[in-house]
């Protein structure tokens, strides 16, 4: 089979000390790969290592979580310090960036409501991702990329509506004319209903292994038409049934596409002929 994953951080420090072998084993299993950016140094770094391999390509982008001081340090994305906050998308610097040939989308980027910094406004919390948001919505349309669109709610009632939100602002700026080359909800962990929804803005659904053992996820997926998908590992995390708790790697998004085949009551070759399909359409890339 031919596989993309359409959402690696294969360029993170999680995969410092053997990123060559796991590369390696996915091309073993036909596996092509987006590896995406996340922040300015990210962005940067994804496309050092693109531009190294064949088969690999890269996104630039302000994911949400970065655009506010926090705590909490990922130590599979960042050094043992919290980072600083970049706060507003820096056009400049990523125009520096985009007309590299192994960019092939802006993002991952959009809504965060599950971490709200204390003691900050929850209004205002919202109001800057969206901002940061509108920003990079409007920066893919000046350079007619697609977009990779992070999307997540928090647990309480006060930052629920982050898909609603996000489709909110996909909406305006489909308004404007932009993003005609649309995007992708990447790691989608909503309803059957959002996923009809986005894909009445022209989106496509990016399928993790949460599908392995998230009941929501699974009933999404049954319901989603396989034209609308892509799939993902959004490794190192996110690992899928019978890995979970083990770092993740773009040679198990084959899990991904098996879980999905047996949902569907379909061949895995007809998942990975789709899918594969779709993400070469959306990214403009080979396999």
């Amino acid at each position: 089979m031919i596989l993309v994953d359409s959402h690696a951080h294969l360029h993170f420090p999680a995969f410092s000390a053997d990123g060559a072998e796991v590369l390696q084993r996915a091309r073993d299993n036909g596996v092509s790969l987006i590896t995406v950016g996340t922040k300015f140094a990210t962005s940067v770094s994804g496309i050092e290592f693109a531009e190294q391999h064949d088969g690999v390509w890269c996104t630039i982008g302000l994911h949400p979580g970065h655009v506010h001081d926090h705590s909490f340090v990922d130590e599979n994305e960042e050094t043992h310090t919290a980072p600083s906050p970049e706060r507003e998308f820096d056009e400049a610097r990523y125009d520096a960036l985009v007309s590299h040939p192994k960019v092939v989308a802006i993002g991952e980027f959009g809504l965060d409501y599950s971490r709200v910094p204390e003691g900050m406004d929850i209004d205002d919390f919202k109001c800057d991702q969206q901002n940061v948001a509108r920003q990079q919505l409007r920066f893919a349309t000046k350079h007619n990329k697609p977009v990779v669109i992070h999307c997540r709610g928090g647990a309480t009632a006060d930052v629920t509506g982050a898909h609603d939100d996000m489709r909110s602002l996909i909406a305006e700026e489909i308004e404007r004319g932009g993003i005609e080359r649309r995007g992708v909800i990447h790691c989608f962990t909503g309803t059957v209903d959002d996923a009809a929804k986005y894909s009445e803005l022209g989106f496509l659904i990016s399928v993790t292994g949460i599908v392995t053992f998230g009941k929501s996820v699974a009933s999404a997926v049954r319901s989603i038409p396989l034209e609308q998908m892509m799939i993902e590992t959004d490794c190192p995390y996110l690992s899928p049934v019978p890995l979970r708790g083990k770092r993740n790697e773009p040679a198990n998004v084959a899990l991904v596409a098996q879980a999905i085949a047996d949902l569907k009551g379909i061949s895995v070759q007809e998942v990975a002929r789709v899918t594969t399909a779709n993400a070469v359409k959306l990214f403009e890339i080979s396999t």
